[in-house]
């Protein structure tokens, strides 16, 4: 039995990233709080409808629109912990490749060559963590393959989109940008036609594409919220938090490493475009034009629209002589060729041993939650049994959760609490002007801040809270006259902790 190379890639990524304590997701916020939901849906086999793990919104209706996602956490979780959660993470991104791998090799016979563009165009997906938006890169790779696909004359690919979105629609609410996409391409494929009086590619092309954008949009309807869904993505896109708080709906810049893999990933387009022998299709420019420009406009999207590049990239990348010179010669030709069954299996278990060993060595992981993450600042309140109403950043929120088990006033739900709790927090958190009020008014027992925050230099000196923790990254302060038992200690500088921070 003969393995192509391709498929030995994939396998041998997937057991790379699979033992990988980074790729579980721990390291990151909202992990906690979608692993506790998709525990919470198996425990007891129904969805929630309002909060139960906060003391500030306890009661407030809420909707779980990509409840299958978690569920699939949580399932990972049950049968394998840390590890289930990594192993799921791999299987995702490794699944992305392969779908976008079959979208280039709609325009490429050159296996090796497909295989490139879709990990070049993918590269960054492979260190995300556990999480459902790996869902929605997987949908995208999906849709790319049965677009190439229908493009490259496969009439029945289409078939494919509406169990896709009836799937996706449950899973994240990156579905909602799938379909804006699939809506988009066949909008340009029309102009195409259009312009170039061809009403055979009307006929043949865009309308099949726009008859099942229709479908897709009610397929995006088998959800338990129905419309409901939808107007969650809208309620989403409009929140000020998510535009201007989160990393992840930053502006991409080109500093960061997403922001470096993004302009790579444009740039092998644009020259993959301007080196084509064939005249570029006005859609494919248009299409190109429009993922760019989306791509820069923040770090989420440009994750997404790299995914999406691929067939671009391959369609345009085959008539170039670049092309020609790497994998269109006797020894590429050579190259792509398949290997046998027992050295495949000698390469991924390598890769498997490897990576097994380099995860028990490295620490980065552990690290780096000590340093972002409130554990030892957990653990001080577990030593100390120390209970009570928690006023805590929005970051640390899910950690406590799920460590303490106890309800919090704020975690990384933007959607639960909305902006005006979210800025009060902050303002608050600056010391700016009204903080006395924020605190007369949530009473809390135990405040958990920031290192740098002046408001716990505000709290300390007006003598109504004292520290009586600092850690790495949180101090945690409780009610002047509460635990005399525990002394009060002297707060580091806000500058001084900042420069310790760097250090660590």
């Amino acid at each position: 039995m003969q393995i192509s190379i391709p498929f030995i890639f994939l396998a041998c990524l997937f057991a790379y990233r699979a033992p990988a304590l980074s790729g579980s997701g721990i390291t990151d916020p909202d992990y906690y709080w979608h692993l506790g939901y998709g525990e919470w849906i198996l425990n007891n086999n129904r969805l929630p409808t309002e909060d139960f793990w906060s003391w500030t919104f306890q009661g407030h209706s809420y909707r779980l629109t990509q409840w299958l996602g978690e569920v699939s956490m949580g399932l990972a979780h049950q049968l394998g912990n840390e590890t289930g959660t990594a192993v799921l993470a791999a299987l995702l991104v490794s699944l992305t490749m392969a779908a976008s791998y079959r979208a280039a090799r709609c325009f490429l016979p050159n296996r090796l060559a497909a295989l490139a563009i879709a990990v070049g165009c993918n590269a960054i997906l492979v260190s995300l963590a556990c999480r459902p938006h790996q869902f929605t890169h997987l949908g995208l790779a999906a849709l790319s393959w049965i677009i190439a696909s229908f493009q490259s004359g496969n009439r029945r690919a289409l078939l494919w989109i509406p169990p896709l979105f009836a799937v996706w629609v449950n899973l994240h609410g990156g579905y909602a940008f799938g379909l804006t996409y699939l809506g988009m391409v066949a909008s340009l494929t029309a102009i195409e036609a259009y312009m170039r009086h061809e009403p055979t590619a009307m006929r043949q092309g865009a309308l099949p594409l726009f008859a099942f954008t229709g479908v897709a949009l009610f397929a995006t309807l088998l959800n338990p919220y129905g419309w409901g869904a939808w107007q969650y993505a809208i309620e989403i896109a409009n929140m000020k938090a998510s535009a201007g708080i989160v990393d992840e709906w930053a502006a991409t810049n080109i500093k960061t490493d997403v922001g470096i893999n993004f302009f790579i990933v444009t740039s092998a387009m644009v020259a993959a475009l301007a080196m084509t022998r064939s005249r570029p299709k006005l859609s494919q420019i248009l299409a190109a034009l429009a993922l760019t420009a989306l791509g820069w406009s923040a770090v989420r999207l440009s994750l997404m629209v790299t995914v999406l590049m691929v067939p671009i990239v391959a369609a345009a990348v085959r008539d170039t002589p670049f092309y020609d010179l790497v994998f269109n010669g006797p020894k590429s030709r050579h190259y792509d060729r398949e290997v046998g069954i027992g050295k495949a299996a000698a390469v991924v278990a390598l890769t498997l041993c490897l990576s097994i060993g380099l995860s028990k060595i490295d620490k980065t992981t552990e690290r780096y939650m000590a340093a972002n993450l409130p554990v030892a600042e957990a653990s001080f309140l577990q030593q100390h049994n120390i209970e009570g109403k928690i006023l805590n950043t929005p970051e640390a929120g899910g950690y406590l959760i799920r460590r303490l088990g106890a309800k919090v006033s704020i975690d990384t739900r933007y959607d639960l609490y909305g902006d005006h709790a979210l800025f009060e927090l902050l303002f608050a958190m600056r010391g700016d002007s009204g903080w006395e009020d924020y605190l007369a008014r949530l009473n809390p027992d135990i405040v958990l801040l920031n290192n740098p925050s002046a408001l716990r230099h505000a709290l300390a000196s007006s003598g109504t809270y004292r520290p009586v923790f600092e850690g790495r990254a949180y101090t945690v302060l409780i009610r002047h006259d509460q635990r005399p038992d525990l002394p009060t200690i002297e707060l580091s500088q806000p500058n001084k902790a900042v420069l310790n921070q760097l250090k660590s």
